[in-house]
């Protein structure tokens, strides 16, 4: 099939992009293929606007799979809570705020920024951690965006500086940004001593779909964490906040979107 030969295809390029985005967030995740059947598109029109979506971070691949990207995750919370990886986190998610009694965050990272999938905890401490779904935060500053920016490569830290200065403790120095995520690296986690908000302490770890396996590119999909005032930041949450990291890999040993895959 040609571009001539699409007879009711949507003429303008919006139209298409729009074809796409519903036919997506209406199955979860797409091949090529399945991404022409829905829509209607040639092969070679698909192809191309599904690769020009993917780079401006409409959608993500993975494998041959596309899914809604991050810079809609910010528009709605549809998308946000439909997600296959967020559907199968929430159990865990409130189990891990249940037995803290504090702040839990689901984070992702966008280029920079570590920015807030889901909030859980209310009360009296709920109103100093002032973040909302889609919050974007400097990722250097925040545990759950460092223990994603742990798992970069030097160019991607690279690209973060100069580095942002939230509070006046917040990490300003690349070198010593770059030995603390090689303290996460060997500990697993990672610490926000008042680096983001002032007064508010933070641990945080990254969650995994599919295996750790480390050929499988952008694996880690999210990160999350326990925020607490930060003089009650205790180390004995740290056990807790592994745990359910553990929790949360089991239930993530299956990438739907990799499992599925076909030869497109």
């Amino acid at each position: 099939m040609d571009d001539d030969a699409e007879p009711h295809a949507p003429p303008s390029m919006l139209d298409r992009i729009d074809l796409i985005l519903d036919a997506v967030e209406e199955a979860g995740f797409l091949t090529l293929s399945g991404v022409m059947e829905r829509t209607g598109l040639a092969r070679s029109t698909a192809h191309r606007l599904l690769t020009q979506m993917e780079r401006r971070k409409w959608l993500f691949r993975v494998g041959t799979n596309y899914e809604l990207g991050v810079r809609l995750f910010g528009l709605g919370t549809t998308g946000l809570r439909t997600h296959w990886f967020y559907q199968r986190a929430m159990p865990t998610l409130s189990w891990l705020q249940l037995q803290t009694g504090y702040i839990v965050h689901l984070t992702y990272l966008d280029g920079a920024d570590a920015v807030c999938w889901e909030k859980l905890g209310s009360g009296r401490f709920q109103w100093e951690v002032p973040t909302r779904i889609g919050t974007h935060r400097p990722a250097h500053t925040t545990a759950g965006g460092k223990a994603l920016l742990a798992l970069q490569p030097d160019d991607y830290l690279r690209g973060l500086e100069p580095l942002e200065s939230l509070t006046p403790d917040s990490v300003t120095s690349a070198t010593a940004l770059r030995a603390e995520l090689d303290e996460v690296r060997k500990r697993g986690y990672a610490v926000d001593r008042g680096e983001s908000l002032p007064g508010v302490g933070c641990f945080g770890t990254t969650v995994s779909a599919a295996s750790d396996d480390s050929s499988t590119a952008r694996r880690t999909s999210a990160a999350i964490s326990v925020c607490v005032p930060l003089t009650e930041l205790d180390t004995r949450l740290i056990p807790i906040l592994l745990a359910a990291k553990k929790r949360i890999a089991q239930h993530m040993r299956v990438n739907p979107m990799i499992e599925t895959a076909d030869d497109d």
